[in-house]
């Protein structure tokens, strides 16, 4: 599991505005026996390898909690994480719908990490500002990736830059 946790320091390692999560963080993230996420929803862990290098991540997820409350049979996929080849990306893709199918789930959605209650969605805009708080950075191709697998927008999620500047009120200003 350590290969899966530490390849985005590998793949962002000299990105300016890639903020790395803490690594205890990420560990509990994925860690099936101690996660309580895992006490009602499955998940499986998938590594892609090219010339024996790690170029690209993906987890299969089935939260069953969602698909009982929402009255859905989905699987998502979390953790996506690849150099800007789409061969290797949609293999991580395929590897999570096969898996997916085989659970007789209907569709997958994602990215989630690895629900709704973690970060999720990936960037579209803002390549050049540091992430917010539980909001996913990624390479500017990702999209392109998703979007030429076929993948479609479920939702838009925000977020928003305050400036200090903004918050402080002229009349609070001291003179």
């Amino acid at each position: 599991m350590s290969i899966f946790i530490k390849f985005p320091y590998q793949l962002y390692k000299n990105h300016p505005y890639w903020v790395p999560p803490l690594l205890i963080e990420q560990k509990d993230l994925v860690d099936v026996k101690r996660n309580p996420f895992y006490k009602h929803s499955e998940a499986e862990f998938y590594l892609a390898y090219k010339n024996g290098e790690v170029v690209g991540r993906i987890s299969a997820i089935l939260n069953h909690n969602h698909n009982q409350f929402h009255n859905e049979n989905i699987g998502f996929f979390g953790f996506f994480e690849s150099v800007n080849d789409k061969d290797v990306a949609f293999k991580l893709f395929e590897t999570v719908e096969k898996w997916a199918k085989e659970k007789g789930l209907d569709e997958i959605r994602g990215p989630v990490n690895p629900s709704t209650n973690d970060s999720c969605g990936i960037l579209i805009e803002g390549f050049d500002k540091p992430p917010c708080v539980m909001m996913p950075y990624n390479y500017e191709y990702y999209p392109e990736l998703c979007e030429s697998y076929g993948f479609e927008k479920a939702k838009d999620l925000f977020s928003y830059y305050i400036s200090q500047e903004m918050l402080t009120p002229k009349v609070m200003e001291k003179t």
